[in-house]
């Protein structure tokens, strides 16, 4: 009959420290939470300016986006929006993560944010910077 009991207890203890340990790791891994790692913005961009014609004949002021090679963002989909206008361009980076867009209205000196979404869905973070001709943008305040 004692040996029963005996039996019992530590069968019973057991359970509890196999219960224990488990509330243990799952608040361990509520307590850690998610690693969220960013992916960074994207790197040197630049813009050109240049006139095309519309429909009706009139000459306008366009942007052409480039940006260099960025391992991070080989085949990404690029967003370029001109903050002030609300309206902007989508493009394909190459390979290497280089990309061209194609002309967009713009201001000289509006602020233009420039995201990329990685192949696998995750967004970059959005770069500001500086709507006007020069080899590097300059990034906003």
């Amino acid at each position: 009959m004692n040996l029963r009991r005996t039996s019992s207890r530590r069968k019973n203890a057991f359970r509890v420290a196999r219960l224990l340990s488990c509330v243990f790791g799952v608040w361990a891994l509520w307590a850690c939470g998610p690693v969220y790692i960013p992916v960074p913005p994207p790197g040197e961009v630049s813009f050109s300016s240049t006139l095309l014609t519309d429909p009706a004949g009139n000459a306008q002021l366009y942007w052409i986006a480039a940006g260099g090679p960025n391992g991070n963002a080989a085949n990404a989909m690029f967003f370029i929006t001109d903050v002030q206008r609300g309206a902007g361009v989508i493009t394909r980076a190459r390979a290497d993560g280089s990309f061209v867009a194609p002309p967009m209205e713009g201001t000289s000196g509006d602020q233009v944010g420039v995201y990329f979404q990685s192949v696998s869905g995750r967004n970059s973070v959005t770069a500001c910077v500086i709507l006007g001709d020069g080899p590097v943008a300059a990034h906003c305040q």
